[in-house]
């Protein structure tokens, strides 16, 4: 039995909690909140231990592993020192708010071979997302010719105003790229790789009285063999719609979503068994199962798509959000691969 403490008893850690709840081998034992009002209700609902003060959880030897729900701005600083105090980690995403930061993360992690550490892109456990993923490394499609991404997603003044770190540089560490399209890019990284430079611009438009960082950015991107990833991302549309990601090849044009993927406009079979009931619909399907993925690796029980879990490569997705953010204050190409 593997059990649980989460930092951050928002919305999301509340999908953590079902998953857990729905997997044999873990449990929920604590949450911890500065809010302490909110975080004995999480407790309560979850049935699990509240702390207020996050040392105090990580004190706690009962405690395997944490769960990381917090503001983008600890993501770093808490890993860090859930390490030190020999706690397995899974974090949201981003993993950090700069690369430096991440890359500190990464350096202590790999100082402690016996601890576990994912980051939370569960899209790739969508079905469809697994299917593409498989497809293209049997290279079925031939050569890639280039890569459209697109996100438009609506997030109103009612929504930063609800939690102040949001829509600020030193506690979200953007907007629409770090928050939201991140996820859009991870596709990218994880499905083909790291591109080699990017330039991008963003911009603060719907929301310029509300908050600092960019509702809206457009980039380029060049994969090696002058591949172009295009990439479009807005906080300002009128609904959800699921995230695309459009790939060219020589020989099919492929558009993946959070639940389809269409081949030369024709739906493909998706893999059966990797569905979740667990998680906001344009989230994608994959949350149960990427933390049965991580708990799996925990207990060493088998697992087919631990592969999929964001480890290392999750700094990789923050490189192209941070190398956009870069190129907007230069006006310059970033070089990503460095």
């Amino acid at each position: 039995m593997i059990r649980f403490g989460i930092v951050g008893c928002g919305n999301i850690s509340g999908t953590h909690a079902e998953a857990l709840q729905k997997i044999q081998e873990a449990q929920l034992t604590a949450c911890c909140d500065i809010d302490e009002v909110k975080g004995r209700r999480f407790g309560e609902k979850h049935g699990c231990s509240f702390y207020g003060n996050y040392l105090d959880m990580l004190k706690n030897g009962e405690i395997d592993a944490v769960i990381i729900a917090t503001p983008h701005y600890l993501h770093g600083q808490m890993t860090l020192q859930a390490f030190e105090a020999g706690k397995h980690v899974l974090c949201e995403k981003p993993m950090a708010i700069t690369v430096q930061e991440a890359e500190q993360v990464l350096a202590k992690w790999e100082e402690q071979p016996d601890l576990h550490y994912a980051v939370c892109y569960q899209n790739r456990f969508n079905p469809s997302y697994a299917q593409l993923k498989t497809m293209i490394s049997q290279q079925a499609f031939g050569q890639l010719k280039g890569i459209k991404c697109e996100l438009t997603w609506h997030r109103d003044k009612g929504y930063y105003e609800a939690a102040s770190w949001k829509g600020t540089w030193k506690k979200e560490g953007g907007g629409t790229l770090i928050n939201q399209a991140i996820h859009t890019l991870d596709v990218v990284t994880w499905m083909i790789e790291l591109p080699e430079k990017i330039k991008g611009k963003i911009m603060t438009t719907l929301l310029e009285e509300t908050i600092e960082v960019e509702d809206a950015a457009m980039a380029t991107a060049v994969l090696p063999d002058d591949v172009p990833v295009v990439i479009h991302a807005s906080n300002n549309y009128s609904s959800d719609p699921a995230p695309s990601v459009t790939f060219d090849f020589e020989e099919a044009r492929v558009v993946l979503t959070a639940d389809k993927l269409v081949v030369n406009d024709v739906a493909a079979p998706l893999e059966e068994g990797m569905v979740s009931e667990v998680a906001k619909a344009y989230w994608g399907a994959g949350h149960l199962r990427f933390v049965r993925a991580f708990v799996n690796q925990l207990v060493g029980l088998p697992d087919p798509h631990a592969e999929y879990l964001a480890v290392a490569d999750a700094l990789d997705s923050l490189k192209m959000v941070c190398g956009i953010y870069e190129s907007d204050r230069s006006g310059q190409w970033v070089q990503l691969n460095k």
